[in-house]
């Protein structure tokens, strides 16, 4: 299996091209990461839009997009950091101690830092943020970092129930996460929605776990019977309402259909090799880096162009606005991560910030 660690991305040991665990490395996982560490951007680039009001509030199309990204682009995360616990036997003590660097002090530093630009940025972007917000991390994550907030309790619930059948573990896993939804105004009201967004990645972590073996086979009639399914029920889920929120049992065959459908793909694609496949399994490999860093520049992006007067078109330059937006956000919140991940590397300074080595190679 790829790599050790158990975050978004492979691994924080240096890796180079003599390492003999590269030659077993399955990159469709990396081209799996890549397409949902593109989806994060892009969701958290049209979100920042919608925010602001940078679209007519009657377009349809930019909610639309980022509902259904949402349906599945965290759980695809959740799934593949289960493919990567699964099998593995290191004892509870180490294990823990192993995501002391990997998740729990990327959470604090990378949470610490964003709550400070958002106290001092609260007149320019959409957030209002108080100083106050930085003690509650220990509750209350500050978006987008509740994603490893949520993966370091999946890793240790897993831990309690690792040496359980699969369809054990499975039956575990549903009723943890069906159990808060009884509770969902309690939750609401107190603020502790990321209850149950960790219940819900405990199950996709654990669906992770007992589906390496079945990915494996995964491929083209697959990807598209997944695909369509996943159009299906993700239309179907806009229209009627019914999952109420993403995080509900109602959006499961939407999520799950949308995270087959990207594996598959992504196995495909890892077959057939080039240049693409290259790329976006570069983007997963070091799908941390940005993961931590992508809302600073996607953020800055939107500010930098409303200032310029880009934000807000009319007229014929409508589209041509929201494309040039759009790109440059996204460009700026995969690009720039990297290449700070790349200067911090050549420094040896990536466990400081809490990202994974980059190889200069």
């Amino acid at each position: 299996m790829p790599g050790d660690s158990p975050t978004l991305a492979s691994s924080q040991a240096s890796r180079t091209v003599a390492n003999p665990r590269e030659s077993r490395r399955d990159e469709s996982l990396d081209i799996a990461k890549g397409f949902g560490i593109l989806l994060v951007v892009l969701g958290h680039c049209l979100d920042g839009l919608i925010a602001s009001g940078f679209f007519p509030s009657t377009l349809a199309w930019p909610g639309l997009t980022v509902f259904v990204i949402y349906l599945f682009h965290m759980p695809l995360f959740f799934v593949v950091s289960g493919h990567l616990a699964s099998g593995k036997h290191r004892p509870a003590g180490p294990t823990l101690a192993k995501l002391i660097p990997t998740i729990v002090y990327p959470y604090f530093l990378w949470s610490i830092l964003e709550g400070l630009t958002l106290v001092y940025l609260s007149s320019y972007t959409t957030s209002h943020t108080s100083i106050s917000s930085l003690y509650k991390i220990l509750w209350i994550p500050i978006v987008p970092y509740w994603f490893l907030y949520a993966l370091f309790f999946c890793h240790a619930g897993y831990l309690l129930i690792r040496k359980l059948s699969y369809p054990v573990q499975l039956t575990i896993a549903a009723v943890v996460f069906l159990l808060p939804q009884f509770f969902l105004n309690q939750f609401y009201n107190a603020h502790l929605l990321i209850v149950v967004e960790t219940v819900r990645g405990f199950l996709y972590f654990v669906l992770g776990v007992v589906s390496v073996a079945q990915v494996r086979q995964f491929g083209r009639w697959i990807a598209i019977a997944a695909t369509v399914l996943f159009l299906l029920f993700a239309i179907v889920d806009y229209q009627s309402q019914l999952s109420g929120t993403i995080a509900g049992p109602a959006a499961l065959p939407a999520g799950i259909t949308g995270i087959i459908a990207t594996l598959a793909w992504s196995r495909m694609l890892a077959s057939r090799g080039g240049w693409l496949a290259s790329m976006i399994a570069f983007w997963g490999r070091y799908s941390m880096s940005i993961y931590v860093m992508h809302i600073f520049f996607t953020a800055g992006a939107r500010i930098a162009l409303k200032r310029l007067s880009i934000g807000q078109p009319s007229g014929g330059l409508a589209l041509a606005a929201t494309v040039i937006e759009i790109a440059a956000a996204t460009i700026a919140g995969i690009g720039l991560p990297l290449a700070i991940n790349w200067i911090v590397s050549k420094f040896d300074l990536d466990k400081w910030f809490g990202i994974q080595h980059m190889e200069t190679a």
